[in-house]
């Protein structure tokens, strides 16, 4: 059904999900059961199961009430948005778990199909069923966050760059 890689693609994803080990291995556990339960043929079975994982860490987290939602509008954005793509960003790798615990789930999702997957915005927008004005708002937000955060802590400014891949 899966292989290794498969597995831990799909762990990957639960981990940048959840930014925790534990809890990721959690997600994935739930979810295979689920895949399993179901018994259906299936053309894309990994596919299918990021749906799962995603789809079971929305539930789990409203549960709970650890997602929360912002409300986008378009008089939201400034009027010089800033279109840098997040392909600008390079991340060190001592920070990146850092970077995930910082982020909210859904801009932690952003950043898993940016970096694992390698999709641009616009495919990012189309994967995740959002318009590309709302995956851009949140890469401006996120952005400007992590600016802020890390222009604070002054052991990780280092990390961040801005260049062209």
């Amino acid at each position: 059904m899966f292989d290794k890689d498969d597995l831990q693609l799909l762990y990957r994803y639960a981990y940048s999900l959840t930014c925790d080990e534990h809890n990721g291995y959690d997600l994935l556990q739930a979810a295979l059961e689920k895949f399993i339960k179901l018994d259906v043929e299936v053309n894309q079975p990994v596919a299918y199961m990021k749906k799962i994982i995603y789809n079971r860490f929305i539930d789990d987290y409203r549960h709970q009430k650890i997602v929360q939602f912002e409300s986008f509008e378009e008089s939201d954005l400034p009027a010089d948005f800033d279109v840098q793509t997040l392909e600008d960003l390079l991340v060190n790798e001592n920070m990146a778990e850092k970077i995930l615990q910082f982020l909210e789930p859904d801009e932690r999702e952003i950043i898993y199909c940016w970096a694992i997957e390698g999709f641009s915005t616009s495919e990012i927008a189309i994967k995740l069923d959002k318009p590309k004005g709302t995956v851009l708002s949140k890469i401006y937000r996120m952005r400007k966050r992590l600016s802020k955060q890390f222009s604070k802590d002054s052991n990780m400014t280092g990390g961040l760059s801005y260049e062209k891949r």
